[in-house]
């Protein structure tokens, strides 16, 4: 048996759709006894929004940069919780004062900040509001989400929360967005723990694909691929590019 895992936003979830051709390439792939799943910095209910809304099948789910697990149900098996200290840290920091909007993760559930605007991704929902007192307290707290007004501010405050809290928190950066999560989280560690949840050590072949900076570690770690889309160093990073995800599994089915 072979592995497939992909990131979901700009590598299977492009200009808003998921294409036929990658969902029968993803049919085709679980059909042959091959498992798929889907990597992503999006929580578990924004994820399973739009795989319930394109009917993608899945093996499993990996949200939140790595921080949630769910098994093919999409039920929750590991969860790493963001310790109190570090969301006080981040609490505090100029970089949280400076974004436009900030979500945060607890469980299965997704809260916003209640000085800020609502969660870009569920622009159309009003989601429960936390003070930073309350999140500071929220059992289970496992992420939480920065958005900026533009690429280059994300970057900058990537790289001011990496300085600053590097040691005790995860920064993870794509585009306008910035996840802060336990300090031992990634794509590649929730891959890894996966395996091991599974019993998948002895598979065959783990293949990973992606696009943005997050996906870097999963990358690296499974010599992994990107799509022909993906930022310069992703694909400089990259052992094949491939144009979507159904390619790189058609073509290693």
């Amino acid at each position: 048996m072979k592995i497939a895992a992909c990131d979901f936003d700009g590598t299977l979830f492009r200009d808003g759709v998921v294409s036929e051709a990658d969902l029968e390439a993803i049919a085709d792939w679980r059909r042959s006894g091959n498992a798929f799943g889907i990597v992503t910095g999006r929580g578990r209910n924004t994820l399973l929004r739009d795989v319930k809304r394109f009917s993608i099948p899945y093996d499993f789910l990996i949200c939140n940069n790595g921080a949630m697990i769910c098994d093919e149900q999409a039920q929750d098996v590991y969860c790493a919780v963001l310790p109190e200290p570090v969301r006080a840290e981040i609490m505090d920091h100029p970089g949280m004062r400076a974004s436009a909007q900030c979500a945060f993760f607890a469980g299965t559930a997704i809260f916003t900040h209640a000085g800020k605007t609502d969660y870009w991704i569920l622009k159309e929902h009003v989601l429960p509001r936390l003070s930073p007192v309350e999140a500071l307290h929220m059992p289970g707290l496992h992420q939480i989400s920065l958005a900026y007004a533009e690429p280059g501010e994300s970057v900058a405050w990537s790289e001011a929360f990496t300085e600053g809290c590097g040691e005790n928190a995860g920064v993870h950066f794509s585009n306008i967005c910035i996840d802060i999560t336990a300090p031992d989280v990634s794509k590649a560690a929730g891959m890894t723990h996966l395996l091991e949840l599974r019993r998948w050590g002895e598979a065959k072949e783990v293949l990973v694909i992606g696009d943005d900076m997050n996906d870097l570690p999963m990358i690296r770690h499974f010599n992994g691929h990107a799509v022909a889309n993906a930022a310069p160093e992703v694909r400089d990073a990259a052992s094949s590019v491939f144009l979507s995800v159904g390619q790189m599994l058609r073509e290693r089915v």
